[in-house]
């Protein structure tokens, strides 16, 4: 695994509790399958104490982005939106991808003189 998707949000819009913990019950339920198939890795919560949340999804780079294309993530993510309104995720390195993450950078600097 080299990359993750991070998902981070804080809480459900007033009113909107019941969908947001429904949000969450089949986002958990969809990235678990996904792990159990080999997809991704085991989606890792993380709830802070500030209330900053974030849900990680570890994976390989490529298999995540096919993920994020499919009808059903799209579906899920739209719905936890209505439900949470600050929700976004992002992509992240890790191992062996920050190392080649850092290498294209440094590549890519010095071509352009910067390094």
């Amino acid at each position: 695994m080299d990359a993750a998707i991070i998902f981070s949000y804080t809480r459900a819009a007033p009113g909107r509790e019941s969908e947001a913990l429904q949000a969450f019950t089949e986002a958990t339920s969809y990235f678990g399958r996904l792990a159990q198939e080999g997809k991704t890795g085991a989606p890792i919560h993380f709830m802070g104490t500030s209330g900053q949340n974030h849900l990680i999804i570890p994976g390989m780079r490529n298999q995540l982005f096919e993920v994020t294309e499919t009808d059903e993530f799209r579906d899920i993510y739209l719905r936890a939106i209505f439900a949470v309104p600050d929700i976004h995720y992002e992509f992240g390195y890790f191992g062996e991808g920050v190392a080649d993450e850092m290498a294209r950078w440094a590549k890519v600097g010095g071509e352009l003189a910067l390094m």
